[in-house]
This record gives C-alpha cells, sequence and structure tokens, in this order.
C-alpha cells in the first residue's frame, strides 16, 4: 500500500470495532493502513478486514503496519509515507475497562478518584502522535480521553482536529427514541456526565439534550446496560465511522461530538470540508455551554481553568496515595506528572 486515507493507531477493541465497521461499507476504493506494536494483532485485523470486504464485495483495503514503539520518530515514518487524509489514533496506556478484568488499588483508586486522574496517562500516546503529525495535512482524531486531553494539549501546541465518543454515544442512543433516523438531536456533554448518565445517578449533573429543538431530560433516554464493558465501544465506534467519512470525503455532517479545539467536553457541530461550525441548540449561548460542560469536567475530578488541578475526590484520593502531583500540575510538565503517575499506578497494581 503506497498511501492511504485513513491510518488507525491502535489494536484494541475500539480499533477493532472501527476497522470492521469500515468493512463493511461500500464507500469506493478505500484503503486503511492500521498501525500496531504488535506485528500479529495488527495483521490479524487486516485480514479479517480484507475478508468481509472481499465477501461483501466492498473495494476498501487494509494493511498492516508494525512500529516497535509508540514513539513520534517510528510514527512519523509510517505517516510521511502513506500521506493519510485522517489519523485515527485510538491507542492508550489506560484502558477505560481496566477495573471490569479484576481489582486491584488502583483500579480502586480510580473508583473513588474520577477517571481525570488518568489524564497524565492518556496524554502519553496522543502526543506522540500529534508531534508526528505537526507538519502532516491529516486531520487527527483522538479516541483517548478527547474531552480532557486534546484542551490540554492545544495549550502545549500540540494539534488535534477533535475527538470521538461521549457526547456523541449520548446522541446515538437518545436517536434510539428520535422520531426519525433524521431527527434533529444535540447534546452538550462532557465525560464526566457519561457515567452518572449510564447509571441513572439524577442528583449529578446530566447531559443535555435537544431533539428537534425542544430539551428533553436526558436520563430519560438512558439504555439499561448494566455494568459498563468494552461492549459499549460497539457504539463508539460506530460514532466514529460517519466523522471520519467526513473528514476524508469533506461532506457535511451533523453531528455532537467532544475535543474540538478550545473547548471542554461535547457540543453539536456541522462538520463539512474538514471544519467545525458550532450548531447550538436555540437559545443557548456557548458561555451557557461551556459553564454546563465544566460541571461534567468536576466531577471527573479536574479543573482545567488554570493549568491542570485535581480537585475534590481526586485530590484527596491522589494525595492519600503519595502523588507528589496531587494539586495539580502545568500542563508544561504534563510529561513529567505522566511518569510519576505511571510509577504510582505500577506501585498500586501490586496491591490487593
Amino acid at each position: 500500500m503506497k498511501t492511504a486515507e485513513i491510518l488507525i493507531i491502535g489494536t484494541g477493541s475500539l480499533a477493532s470495532g472501527v476497522v470492521n465497521a469500515l468493512s463493511l461499507l461500500s464507500v469506493g476504493a478505500l484503503r486503511v493502513a492500521i498501525i500496531g506494536r504488535s506485528r500479529h494483532k495488527a495483521s490479524r485485523l487486516a485480514l479479517m478486514a480484507n475478508t468481509r470486504a472481499a465477501v461483501l464485495r466492498s473495494s476498501a483495503r487494509f494493511e498492516s503496519v508494525e512500529v516497535p514503539q509508540c514513539k513520534a520518530l517510528h510514527f512519523s515514518r509510517v505517516i510521511r509515507s502513506l500521506k493519510p487524509k485522517v489519523i485515527f489514533q485510538v491507542a492508550s496506556i489506560q484502558s477505560p475497562w481496566e477495573s471490569s478484568h479484576g481489582h486491584n488499588s488502583w483500579t480502586r483508586l480510580l473508583a473513588s478518584a474520577g477517571f481525570g486522574v488518568t489524564l497524565p496517562l492518556q496524554m502519553v500516546i496522543a502526543a506522540e502522535v500529534t508531534r508526528a503529525a505537526a507538519d502532516a495535512p491529516a486531520a487527527i482524531v483522538n479516541a483517548s480521553y478527547p474531552d480532557c486531553v486534546n484542551p490540554v494539549l492545544d495549550r502545549v501546541g500540540l494539534r488535534t482536529t477533535c475527538g470521538i465518543g461521549n457526547a456523541a454515544i449520548v446522541e446515538a442512543f437518545c436517536r434510539v427514541h428520535a422520531p426519525s433516523p433524521d431527527s434533529d438531536v444535540r447534546v452538550i456533554a462532557h465525560h464526566g456526565h457519561f457515567g452518572g448518565w449510564l447509571k441513572a445517578q439524577r442528583a449529578r449533573p446530566q447531559p443535555r439534550v435537544w431533539i428537534r429543538g425542544r430539551e428533553i431530560k436526558s436520563v430519560t433516554q438512558r439504555p439499561d446496560l448494566g455494568a459498563m464493558t468494552d461492549e459499549l465501544n460497539e457504539v463508539t465506534a460506530a460514532t466514529a465511522i460517519p466523522v471520519i467519512l467526513s473528514l476524508v470525503t469533506g461532506a457535511a455532517l451533523h453531528v455532537s461530538i467532544p475535543g474540538v479545539p478550545n473547548l471542554p467536553g461535547g457540543y453539536p457541530f456541522v462538520l463539512k470540508r474538514g471544519k467545525f461550525a458550532l450548531c447550538l441548540p436555540p437559545g443557548v449561548g456557548l458561555a451557557e455551554a461551556i459553564a454546563h460542560n465544566k460541571t461534567g469536567e468536576r466531577l471527573d475530578g479536574l479543573s482545567l481553568d488554570s493549568g491542570v488541578k485535581f480537585v475534590g475526590r481526586a485530590r484527596r484520593a491522589l494525595a492519600a496515595a503519595g502523588f507528589e502531583y496531587a494539586e495539580g500540575f502545568d500542563p508544561l510538565e504534563w510529561q513529567v506528572a505522566s511518569k510519576k503517575m505511571i510509577q504510582l499506578r505500577d506501585r498500586l497494581r501490586l496491591g490487593p
């Protein structure tokens, strides 16, 4: 494969879901490259995708690319060679589903502190990808905690285009109850609202949802999923496909999406020719929308108003665990904070 329209970085369940979905589409001679540290995983994904595409007479083609390390140097070589239109960054050194595979002192800290404490970990590979693509025209779609990672990357001069998930997932589930598949559904929501919404924790701030211009109580639209596992990535992958294809083709798309630069959380946009235009519900101003998503940011244990601050239960839990950046850190110090967080995680994983 000499070039590829789409470059997928990662081989986990979300990457697999996106690859599977792309292999089922009839969208022309789409070329997709899958990057992974494991040659076996990446080549297996490509083989299965090519097989599905062949059965369905799709002209999409998939190829695997092995990188020895998830570092900018290795990513940049692939990006320069394949010249993708879209880079879908889905790799992370911290899975959001770790607790579903067993509990230890680290997973209990996450449960008590909030997912925001993983921000330094979620930035590690995303930053390497954005560095590697600094001089490339490709759109960068980051799936690694984009509600908070993308704004912090932007502050340290690292470019992303948007994220996926969270607000888009809320929109997807609400569309199940919409009058028609083409109904106007708009969502203002942050990752921090998402868990409470799925668990119907009505006392917590919820995603704000409008269907055909009328705001509804979003908690009434929540799915009854029980315990969350990485099966949710099947929906997340579905929300990623229209965004990726719009960025490849330039076609117009109405979508609620997180991680658009300079904005915390997710908002409704019109995406056309690679550009995002806010499409807020009537009567809702940007300041009001941002203020709502800031409540989600705090629910995650973060305040990104001035630097990166851990707040509330996150600060208390990190301090109790002996983390030296429990109060937070300057965005320019994120690499040091990440190393310290890795050390904390590895130590706590050994605990009961």
